[in-house]
């Protein structure tokens, strides 16, 4: 079955979309960049990149390390990282909810005669700018909720 791709572009050009999203995750599940980044296939230096551009376009602190020693060092989500990575996956679900019916409309298509892909296609594009003003309102959310923090 077809599945929407969630990617939030902010106002200030950054953007999240599932990749920051899933090292965000590996982050608070490993409590290391370099563990996380080696999850994603990735470099170290590369999941550096992300995690600062994520902060550089909310203006907040997404991670906080802790410096090695015998136990070793540590990195963390911030509140404001926990907060983001929670409204993108709620976004994320809202937009899979939104789109379901449209999206088995899509399937349907690949599927079906001719005579039943105009009511499937209409269908879909309903539901696909249905979900995009969802998307804006979750970003206008999301940018009121980082500048109320700040």
């Amino acid at each position: 079955m077809a599945k929407p791709t969630l990617r939030i572009d902010l106002e200030g050009g950054g953007a999240i979309g599932p990749g920051k999203a899933r090292l965000l995750e590996l982050i608070r599940e490993t409590g290391s960049l370099a563990a996380a980044a080696r999850g994603l296939r990735m470099s170290y230096r590369r999941a550096w990149l992300l995690v600062n551009s994520l902060e550089q376009s909310f203006g907040l602190d997404m991670t906080r390390a802790q410096a090695g020693g015998r136990s070793g060092g540590r990195t963390e989500l911030t509140e404001a990282g926990h907060a983001i990575l929670a409204t993108y996956r709620a976004a994320e679900r809202a937009c899979l909810r939104a789109t379901a019916k449209p999206l088995a409309a899509l399937d349907a298509l690949v599927r079906s005669e001719p005579q039943r892909n105009q009511a499937g296609a209409k269908a879909a594009v309903v539901g696909l700018k249905s979900c995009a003003k969802r998307q804006k309102r979750v970003q206008s959310k999301t940018a009121a909720t980082a500048s109320d923090k700040t």
